[in-house]
């Protein structure tokens, strides 16, 4: 996703699945599997928890910006993805590898588009 104010760090995560993206391809020959996990960031963390302690209310604005641009109105859990990360490490997995797994609640590109009633609901 690309954010206004957050310096180099998206460039920092395409280069991230780029290169697991290739290292996939140089270890998959040796039955190593190499999958990236793209988290929306979770509210239970550590820096989020650390954010909130400074300044609650600046803190709370922006994740609920963050929950806001999710197609299922909040952010994953810490345990939502260490789930994922178990799943992927199982032999059910088995057959991913040199891909980034979107674990972002749906993560949109609307940035915090306002939301309009669907008339038949």
């Amino acid at each position: 996703m690309c954010y206004p104010n957050v310096g180099g760090f998206g460039p920092a995560c395409n280069a991230i699945e780029g290169f697991s993206k290739n290292l996939a391809a140089e270890l998959g020959l040796n039955g190593i599997r190499v999958i990236t996990i793209r988290s929306a960031g979770s509210p239970d963390s550590r820096p989020f928890q650390e954010a909130l302690d400074q300044n609650k209310e600046m803190a709370d604005t922006f994740i609920q910006k963050l929950v806001e641009d999710t197609m299922l109105n909040k952010l994953p859990s810490t345990k939502d993805i260490a789930n994922i990360a178990a799943f992927l490490a199982s032999s059910h997995a088995s057959a991913i590898t040199g891909v980034t797994v979107d674990a972002t609640s749906g993560t949109t590109s609307g940035l915090n588009a306002n939301k309009t009633p669907i008339a038949f609901i």
